[in-house]
């Protein structure tokens, strides 16, 4: 079976109503979705999260709660596909 990582809802749907490619969901719960480490869209996910969480982008205009569900995306993915 594929490796599936858990990622925050929150900076996936912000990444998914902007157009970019997005990983297919696997499956979901009530903060989270979990991904497959294997679909190729996850790289752009992951280019965008660290964009976001290095600060890439206005603070006060996308608000924290952005920036720190990309943060916690960027790590996820990161340790989900080091392994």
């Amino acid at each position: 079976m594929t490796d599936l990582i858990r990622i925050p809802r929150a900076f996936y749907i912000d990444h998914q109503e902007r157009d970019l490619p997005t990983p297919g969901v696997v499956r979901s719960t009530k903060h989270h979705l979990f991904v497959r480490a294997d679909d190729p869209a996850i790289w752009e996910l992951l280019n965008d999260a660290e964009h976001y969480a290095g600060g890439g982008v206005d603070v006060a205009c996308c608000g924290i709660g952005l920036v720190s569900s990309a943060q916690a995306t960027a790590r996820a993915l990161k340790k989900g596909l080091a392994t």
